[in-house]
């Protein structure tokens, strides 16, 4: 029946395509802003992305186009997402008073001081909020396995968002929802004699729990200030292997202003091949957190739950 049938790849609509998405995903105010996201990843790189002219950073190429996963991503959320959605907030560090982002036009720069004190602010964008609590929703090709403690900036940026809500509200929050879609779950089993288990995409949702005491909650304050100094200082950090700084090896390869700042980590040449360099070894953070059936604790001691069976759904399961 198929016999005569053509399939012609269409460049132009392809092209156009592409076009349209990218200015509509990109098509947001200049950031300029110091934002929560910045803090929890390498301070290095964030310093060259505030400091170093995008005419010198170094575009890596992935075997993803970002803009295509971060859509993937938004689709996810708006799928999850209920009650108030992207509340736009800036909290600053003087005035400890958390405000709402005013709206600027596109390609226009986004507001980055507090009009009361001029002091610059931290800019955080919760995925969506239910009865003042944070929802947090991932899509990611990371493992279940490991769980959320495998991903501590999640956790962070939690953290971050419960925080400028617990100085909006002045109530005493401590914990938030992370909903997690792991694209290829487990990655599947292959046990001789047994069927090969496949990939099979996978949702969960954990209630993340952070202390209660004030005190903890001025430390995690006054250590992304600490953060942010660094960003927005004149000079770009030293590369320290600080286990106290977040810095994690993945980020290396996609580093678009590693080279521009001579970074000892950048992995790529002129020609993209692997630099003939020694890299500094990386000690990640890792927080000291404990996955219980009812959620993610900073400071919990309990192990982990027995995973659900990954066997396939029976019938009464699909009714």
């Amino acid at each position: 029946m198929l016999e005569g049938v053509e399939i012609i790849y269409d460049h132009a609509t392809t092209a156009a395509l592409q076009e349209r998405i990218t200015a509509l995903m990109r098509g947001g105010p200049n950031r300029v802003a110091t934002h929560l996201s910045d803090l929890l990843y390498c301070l290095l790189k964030a310093w060259g992305k505030h400091h170093v002219p995008q005419d010198q950073w170094r575009v890596v190429d992935d075997d993803d186009d970002p803009v295509f996963m971060w859509l993937q991503g938004l689709q996810f959320e708006s799928l999850v997402s209920e009650g108030q959605r992207q509340r736009v907030t800036a909290y600053c560090f003087k005035c400890r008073a958390v405000s709402t982002v005013p709206t600027v036009l596109a390609g226009t720069d986004e507001p980055s001081h507090c009009p009361v004190c001029d002091e610059r602010w931290l800019v955080g964008t919760p995925d969506y909020i239910v009865n003042e609590i944070i929802y947090e929703a991932k899509q990611t090709r990371k493992s279940q396995r490991r769980g959320p403690q495998d991903a501590p900036w999640w956790l962070e940026q939690i953290a971050g968002y419960v925080l400028m809500e617990r100085k909006r509200t002045n109530a005493d929050t401590y914990w938030g929802r992370l909903v997690v879609n792991w694209i290829m779950g487990d990655y599947g089993e292959k046990r001789k004699g047994y069927r090969p288990k496949p990939p099979r995409s996978a949702l969960d949702v954990f209630i993340v729990r952070f202390p209660q005491e004030k005190e903890w909650w001025q430390a995690w304050e006054e250590e992304l200030l600490r953060r942010k100094a660094v960003t927005e200082g004149p000079e770009p950090p030293p590369f320290l292997n600080n286990p106290d700084v977040p810095r994690y090896e993945w980020e290396c390869p996609s580093c678009s202003v590693g080279e521009a700042l001579s970074c000892p980590n950048f992995v790529w040449d002129e020609e993209d091949r692997v630099r003939d360099a020694q890299p500094i070894a990386i000690e990640s953070p890792v927080p000291q957190v404990a996955t219980t059936e009812t959620g993610v604790g900073v400071d919990g001691t309990a192990g982990r739950p027995k995973r659900r069976s990954r066997s396939r759904p029976t019938e009464a399961d699909t009714e």
